[in-house]
């Protein structure tokens, strides 16, 4: 697997990470330490992780796959604070004193000193921003977080940010977790040219579009799907209108031709675009993350990209 930096900074990450959003939850121990051993086998070294996975407990598993399993240097470790679970609630909150909490709980429960990317996992419109930004700086010269990061912000906000830490001399904001695929590329409009002007690198999430882009609702939705289930439905239902079904027969149609699968062409068109940091790939079973970890990934030819940008625009 090849490894590159995220956007200008030193931070050196594999193409393919692992989204562990169901772990805890419909994901077993053993399957997550399989995972990650994976994940290292072919390569790679990114896992996400976040209060909200697994309805709270994603953050305990790894810390279990940390104790056991792997090294702690091994991994680049995204996490994620500003919402959190309580009482059966999504609560959301960037204040100060809430991410002091929120980051202190993550690594107490992964036994860590620090995590490789910190993401403000979504905006606070009632905490003052300069609280937020200048907390998140605070926690790098603190050594408890090594980089930041912004998850699923718009363009300006990231662009706001990005110039109010280089304005102030502070650490740089260094990486953006949003949602992109070939049937979501709405990425590439406002935020990817503010990710090039300040140097920042994207983890791609959903990837293949809640699975998706895998061709397996092409036909009928399978009885043991996400779009199955009452908990990750919604995740499905937006990318099965008519059009997203067109595209994902166009991605199957390119894949027949090559010899290849549609995860595989869509996951490689995606590694391929040069501000894609790491695609973030979740798996609800090891066998089914070995699938992803084993497809080709070679590159695309220049007109199956051309077509594949053309029938995704």
């Amino acid at each position: 697997m090849k490894r590159t930096n995220c956007g200008n900074s030193g931070l050196v990450v594999g193409k393919l990470g692992l989204g562990t959003l169901t772990w805890g939850r419909d994901t077993e121990l053993d399957d997550a330490r399989r995972m990650v051993r994976s994940l290292l086998d072919h390569g790679g070294n990114v896992v996400d992780i976040s209060p909200m996975y697994g309805d709270g407990l994603a953050q305990s598993v790894l810390g279990e796959v940390l104790a056991t399993t792997v090294n702690r240097e091994d991994l680049v470790i995204v996490a994620h604070a500003g919402l959190h679970i309580a009482d059966s609630k999504i609560v959301r909150d960037c204040s100060r004193s809430a991410l002091i909490r929120s980051l202190d709980d993550t690594l107490s429960q992964l036994n860590s000193t620090y995590v490789d990317v910190l993401h403000i996992a979504a905006p606070d419109p009632r905490v003052p921003f300069v609280e937020t930004v200048e907390t998140l700086a605070h926690f790098v010269s603190q050594g408890k977080v090594r980089y930041i990061g912004l998850a699923n912000h718009q363009a300006w906000q990231v662009a706001r940010t990005a110039q109010y830490l280089r304005d102030r001399h502070l650490p740089a904001l260094n990486a953006v977790s949003v949602d992109y695929s070939l049937l979501d590329r709405n990425t590439e409009e406002e935020l990817m040219p503010a990710t090039r002007e300040f140097g920042i690198g994207i983890f791609a999430q959903a990837p293949l579009a809640s699975g998706v882009l895998t061709g397996k609702y092409r036909h009928t939705i399978p009885p043991t799907s996400r779009a199955a289930t009452d908990h990750l439905s919604a995740t499905v239902e937006r990318y099965l209108d008519s059009q997203s079904r067109g595209q994902v027969e166009a991605v199957a149609k390119a894949a027949d031709g090559l010899g290849r699968t549609p995860a595989d062409i869509a996951l490689t068109w995606l590694m391929d675009q040069p501000e894609v940091a790491t695609v973030l790939c979740g798996a609800r079973t090891a066998a089914q993350f070995d699938q992803i970890v084993n497809l080709d990934y070679s590159p695309l030819p220049i007109p199956v990209t051309e077509a594949l940008n053309d029938v995704t625009a």
